[in-house]
């Protein structure tokens, strides 16, 4: 689905959006990548229980659909410190964690949400993408490339700036428990999750570390195949594309003005 905001001769198109639908039930049953709420309860707020599977709850946390990550991707700008790349091997759903360590160059790995990843710094302002534009919120894509699980599926810390000198921590505000590929039976993805800063602050660039005060766990490496800049309700940010009859729009009045200093 597109919807179209146009003010005057602008027109801004947003992306699909991602999937609403959250967890409600403290004790949901459901696992997904081995996970429950009760995984996220004492992974994120110390402890199992029925206090903390409500706060999982009330915070909105979990979200059980499959994020559409049809929105522009972010630019990697900054590959120092990165000591790996590759592609997973999995496009049926055989459910297979096997990847082979190659790519073609780190650029065509990390910018495009696919298969294909890198492994980034552990040194904050190393890896760092450029969102396009200012965003509260970004999308992280991670791959899972062995067990245990769910471990594996968030192992990265992003950390926002605007002047790629000064970098503060995000933290995780959502996350997308069928990751981005809608075979679920593609385990690989992961999950898909946002990050995002306490009072809304807007950033341009971010910068991922393996591990961090915001992973789930820390192995020495992680797996980001792309990130995206997201608005405050979770959506990929809108891009301004002016439409043929923009762009003839504001040739023909460009034309008009010159004629008319000419004739001045």
């Amino acid at each position: 689905m597109v919807r179209k905001l146009c003010i005057t001769v602008l027109c801004l198109g947003f992306a699909g959006i991602a999937a609403a639908a959250p967890i409600t039930n403290p004790d949901d049953p459901r696992t997904w990548q081995s996970a429950s709420v009760g995984t996220f309860a004492q992974l994120y707020y110390g402890s199992n229980t029925l206090t903390t599977r409500q706060q999982v709850v009330t915070s909105g946390l979990l979200d059980d659909g499959v994020f559409n990550a049809t929105g522009t991707p972010g630019t990697l700008i900054s590959a120092l410190g990165i000591i790996g790349c590759g592609y997973s091997t999995d496009t049926t759903g055989t459910g297979s964690l096997g990847y082979v360590g190659s790519c073609s160059s780190y650029q065509d790995a990390a910018n495009a949400i696919d298969e294909k990843w890198i492994q980034t710094s552990g040194t904050v302002g190393q890896t760092v993408w450029d969102l396009g534009g200012q965003a509260t919120r970004a999308a992280i894509f991670n791959t899972i490339d062995h067990g245990p699980l769910p471990l594996e599926a968030i192992e990265s810390t992003g950390y926002w700036s605007n002047d790629q000198i000064n970098w503060t921590p995000l933290v995780v505000q959502r996350v997308w428990l069928e990751g981005f590929k809608p075979n679920t039976g593609i385990l690989w993805d992961g999950f898909a999750f946002a990050v995002g800063t306490a009072s809304d602050t807007s950033f341009r660039y971010i910068s991922i570390i393996h591990g961090g005060p915001g992973a789930l766990q820390s192995d020495g490496d992680d797996e980001i195949n792309g990130v995206m800049g997201l608005n405050a309700q979770f959506e990929p940010n809108p891009t301004a594309v002016p439409e043929p009859t923009t762009l003839l729009l504001l040739g023909t009045g460009l034309a008009f003005a010159k004629r008319m200093r000419r004739r001045a």
